[in-house]
């Protein structure tokens, strides 16, 4: 390696361009390395991935619960801890282009359970063009995350969208000048307190086909104030990062990948968007956010808090609208928009949402779940593939 180790010229990278996306599209079904952070689901794993979401579910969050009182037989993991053996974000090329978490659609063949081994193969599936508010003319990468167990057997399948999204021209748009962090009155903080200690856990309290009806409401859940700690616990437990010498070597291979902090003559990750005000306005944004997969994160715990301990979520689909920022609290609510039986398999489909302390939406999904069915033989839905 070279002993001369400079900040490129320019901070303006070269935007998107014919030639830059025709090269992403050339990789397009071609199978992506990756970098996994985990690869087996051991239980400290699972522990800490509840943790990260601040679940009080005891089927994810308790050692005993899911091995002594449920089917599982195991402690089992939360859905969405499958972004720890594979973050989806798939987002190939496009070098110096920001790529920011859109949404995601997930389906799961089974439950993640402790002692499972998960392996990850992705392809990128679309590259469109697209333009908005946000930065004008910007790219929508697609693709496909496939995870499987130790025994090559189906767990879940993930495609991600993904913006890739000039931060020049993001910043010279200013979509969110003016955009600053909320203060909260005592009487606010005592309305998020008040929301912690009433969310509710269905858990080994089934909750059966005939119980749920058409405009049912889920029990509400919070989240936030956000915080540094948050931040820093989340982004530990999804990102396999690159530190020191590696890190230092990626930055010379690859300086529109890094961030260069021009008063200290050193570089560093993008992901310091997510901590440093700084860094996140050189994407456009007023002050630093979360990853996206957060958001996706609280709509499943949303979610497995209702439907209890003998049910299994299915499908999640959740969009992404506007960025969560530190200091922001998150309202996430639900509705029962259909139920049914399929292959006598229960069903009920959920619409879900989430708004700021602003009453903004910045994230909205639906929902399939498997339930359990009193006119049933009991089932083990996730013990099998459907």
């Amino acid at each position: 390696m070279s002993a001369t180790f400079a900040p490129p010229q320019t901070r303006d990278y070269p935007g998107l361009t014919e030639a830059s996306i025709a090269h992403a599209r050339e990789l397009i079904g071609v199978p992506l390395r990756r970098r996994p952070h985990y690869t087996v689901a051991t239980r400290d794993v699972l522990l800490r991935w509840a943790k990260a979401l601040g679940s009080r579910n005891p089927l994810y969050a308790d050692l005993s619960h899911g091995t002594l009182h449920t089917p599982w037989a195991a402690l089992v993991a939360h859905p969405t801890s499958i972004f720890g053996f594979d973050d989806t974000f798939v987002a190939p090329r496009l070098a110096g282009i920001h790529a920011l978490y859109a949404g995601v659609s997930i389906e799961w063949q089974r439950q993640v359970r402790a002692g499972d081994t998960l392996h990850a193969d992705a392809v990128l599936t679309g590259v469109e063009e697209r333009d908005g508010r946000f930065c004008g003319p910007m790219v929508l990468q697609t693709g496909e995350v496939r995870y499987v167990d130790g025994r090559g057997q189906p767990v879940a399948v993930a495609r991600p969208r993904i913006l890739r999204t000039p931060r020049d021209p993001a910043r010279r748009l200013g979509k969110y000048d003016g955009l600053t962090r909320h203060h909260y009155e005592p009487e606010e903080m005592a309305r998020i307190l008040k929301a912690y200690e009433d969310e509710e856990v269905r858990g080994d309290v089934p909750r059966y086909l005939e119980d749920v009806h058409e405009g049912d409401r889920l029990s509400p859940i919070v989240k936030g104030p956000l915080t540094t700690e948050d931040m820093n616990f989340f982004v530990s437990e999804v990102s396999e990062t690159r530190a020191f010498r590696e890190f230092i070597a990626h930055a010379r291979r690859h300086p529109a990948d890094v961030y260069w902090h021009e008063d200290k003559g050193m570089p560093d990750s993008w992901d310091a968007s997510l901590l440093l005000d700084k860094v996140a306005r050189e994407f456009g944004f007023p002050c630093a956010h979360d990853t996206g997969l957060q958001r996706v994160s609280w709509m499943e715990m949303l979610v497995t808090n209702w439907m209890g301990d003998l049910a299994m979520l299915r499908k999640l689909d959740v969009r992404l609208h506007a960025p969560f920022l530190h200091a922001d609290t998150a309202w996430l609510t639900g509705t029962v928009t259909g139920t049914g039986v399929t292959d006598r398999r229960a069903h009920a489909t959920l619409a879900l949402d989430c708004a700021n302390q602003r009453g903004e939406t910045v994230a909205s999904g639906t929902a399939v779940v498997e339930l359990p069915a009193r006119s049933f033989e009991p089932l083990q839905p996730g013990l099998v593939v459907a």
